[in-house]
């Protein structure tokens, strides 16, 4: 089984975070999460930026395992705002942006340092 992660950069309409945010936590996770193919999900909100710019402060990552990736996406936007996955009014999709990575190499710990 193949292995990737989903990367969903986000963001909110203005003055709506708190919708957004309690929508995307306590809803969106456990929809996505339910899809075939989805196994795991976390979100992060920017710190900062070190290098470029970025429209967006708030950053999904999913994991996911299949040997048919397109499947798995064309699926998951073709429930999109259905009963199985319902959109929050203050999720702003025009900046949004989604990738797919396929795992590239192992994860790499840190030595021991003791």
């Amino acid at each position: 089984m193949r292995r990737f992660k989903m990367l969903v950069f986000s963001e909110p309409f203005e003055g709506q975070d708190e919708e957004f945010n309690a929508w995307y936590t306590n809803q969106h996770l456990d929809d996505l999460v339910a899809l075939p193919g989805f196994t795991s999900a976390q979100r992060f909100k920017l710190h900062s930026v070190s290098m470029g710019t970025t429209l967006n402060k708030y950053l999904a990552i999913y994991d996911v395992e299949t040997d048919d990736p397109e499947g798995v996406i064309e699926h998951m936007f073709a429930v999109r705002d259905t009963e199985a996955m319902p959109m929050s009014p203050a999720f702003n999709i025009d900046p949004t942006s989604v990738m797919l990575y396929e795992e590239a190499t192992g994860v790499v710990l840190a030595k021991d340092k003791a």
